[in-house]
């Protein structure tokens, strides 16, 4: 699936709430590099693709984009700022879902508790936070789960952060053996 701007869908952060975050690319100092959910059909095209269709957005769009800030905010730096708090407070994350099939009743609750239920899940953990990782890719800050054995991954996704970086390196040594004197 692509959004209207043509870039597909990727989910590689390992957790709902990091796939959310990595719905926008970041630059090194927190903002935001490139935008992915530009509109409600962008939103929708995004749930779709993580099998969340029937999810309610129970808050417009720009809010949930301050939402989504607030969070990777919280995540990076450890810290859950007032805001941030206020709204895992009006969320209903941990209230149970009950009968009949679990991931469709879970698919229908309002995302904003979804979102909190994965951001709590997260925090809850203390594996969890020791391996939640930041791709160094240029203007990427997409987050992730290292669930290597080693911890040792470094890139959201080798095919596209982490091939980019060996490009660049392979140019730069090649450049660097031209450029030498004989």
């Amino acid at each position: 699936m692509t959004y209207a701007t043509g870039h597909p869908v990727r989910a590689v952060g390992g957790r709902l709430i990091l796939d959310f975050v990595n719905t926008a690319d970041w630059t090194a100092s927190g903002t935001i590099a490139h935008e992915k959910i530009e509109s409600t059909d962008d939103l929708a095209v995004w749930l779709r693709a993580l099998g969340l269709g029937e999810a309610r957005p129970s808050t417009s769009l720009p809010e949930l984009i301050r939402a989504r800030f607030l969070f990777r905010q919280a995540l990076t730096t450890g810290r859950i700022s007032g805001d941030l708090g206020d709204l895992l407070t009006r969320s209903r994350a941990p209230c149970a879902v009950s009968g009949g099939d679990l991931h469709r009743q879970a698919s229908r609750r309002p995302l904003l508790d979804l979102f909190a239920a994965s951001f709590l899940s997260i925090g809850a953990d203390a594996r969890e936070t020791a391996r939640l990782k930041i791709c160094p890719g240029r203007d990427c800050g997409w987050l992730f789960i290292d669930e290597t054995r080693n911890a040792r991954r470094k890139w959201c996704a080798m095919e596209t952060c982490g091939n980019r970086a060996k490009a660049t390196r392979h140019y730069d040594q090649h450049r660097k053996t031209r450029s030498a004197p004989a």
